[in-house]
């Protein structure tokens, strides 16, 4: 009798052991953790899980300059992907100072999604209209004559924060932007200037082609050198300049407050230097700085002498900022 009560014992045990099993497996889970669920099984939902913090980079359009600048931010991301994800932060608009929101008012995002290394893009209707000028630094008393180009390049820019946006993911090199649904004409789209960047006989009436990462849209170390050079070949609009000067001097000296900058430079700089088309001779980069060589006939002292100097040009908070040029450093 005792015999049979120790394998009745057994039994229940083992029956129990095959129960606990059983939910162990339906569950998804095993002791070590791992998940065992089938691809088409439920995954159970954890109510204590967190959501994940990321930092991403987005692109926006330099507050005067017409290229675009980037800005880092540190997001929640929850259940959207992290296409729809980036792209949602980029239409909030900017959070830091000298950058600006470029697209047509009330854009908006009807989905995103993703087929191996393509993003598709699908926006509202606002998307092909205008974008307010009166809303960017600088462009708010364009002539009427000017605004249909005016209005061209900023579309440009629109398109391109958006794919360069999204194509500083991993594995992501193009951009599929289409509107409500429907793939749209480079003409329908505002976005002839962009049929200049892509190969192909391809006309205004033809489908908008993916398009990808275009890096002549950003503003580099060169150009803001180029962007300073020209404006000192004028008397110089030092509220402009001074946006593209970084916080130090070539000699490694403090820059002063604009104020300050403004009292101690002559109006005679701008026919100190001279030079034609292009001043910038070549760039090389090193981590957060660059180093620009330029060519320029410097005319102060009466004569034509003919200079080659190397330019420091510093990433400060995502854009490029070039050090005061040593011609100006006496008037420090």
């Amino acid at each position: 009798m005792g015999h049979i009560k120790k394998l009745i014992v057994s039994m229940a045990a083992l029956l129990l052991a095959i129960a606990l099993t059983g939910c162990s497996m339906l569950s998804g889970q095993r002791k070590d953790g791992k998940n065992t669920a089938g691809p088409n099984s439920p995954v159970p939902i954890d109510p204590n899980a967190e959501s994940n913090e990321i930092e991403i980079t987005l692109y926006y359009k330099h507050e005067l300059a017409d290229y675009l600048v980037t800005e880092k931010r540190t997001v929640v991301q929850e259940n959207q992907s992290i296409e729809q994800l980036v792209l949602e932060e980029l239409l909030k608009g900017p959070k830091k100072h000298e950058r600006r929101l470029v697209m047509p008012p009330d854009t908006d995002i009807i989905n995103v999604s993703r087929q191996g290394d393509t993003v598709f893009v699908n926006l509202t209707n606002n998307f092909v209209g205008a974008i307010n000028l009166a809303e960017l630094p600088g462009k708010e008393n364009v002539a009427e004559a000017d605004k249909p180009a005016v209005q061209a390049n900023m579309k440009r820019l629109a398109i391109y924060s958006i794919v360069n946006t999204l194509t500083y993911l991993d594995g992501v090199n193009q951009v599929k932007l289409l509107v409500s649904n429907r793939q749209m004409s480079y003409k329908e789209m505002g976005a002839e200037r962009l049929l200049q960047e892509q190969a192909g006989s391809l006309t205004p009436d033809s489908p908008m082609l993916a398009i990808r990462r275009n890096q002549n849209a950003n503003l580099t170390p060169s150009k803001t050198v180029r962007l300073v050079m020209n404006a000192l070949l004028v008397e110089p609009d030092w509220d402009f300049v001074y946006k593209f000067l970084s916080d130090k001097t070539m000699d490694g000296s403090t820059l002063p407050p604009l104020d300050e900058l403004k009292s101690k430079v002559p109006s005679v700089v701008g026919g100190l230097i001279e030079f034609e088309d292009n001043p910038v001779v070549e760039e090389e980069y090193l981590g957060n700085k660059a180093f620009v060589t330029v060519n320029y006939t410097y005319k102060a002292d009466g004569s034509r002498r003919e200079v080659r100097e190397v330019l420091t040009v510093d990433y400060i908070d995502g854009i490029w900022k070039v050090r005061l040029p040593m011609f100006l450093s006496q008037y420090r």
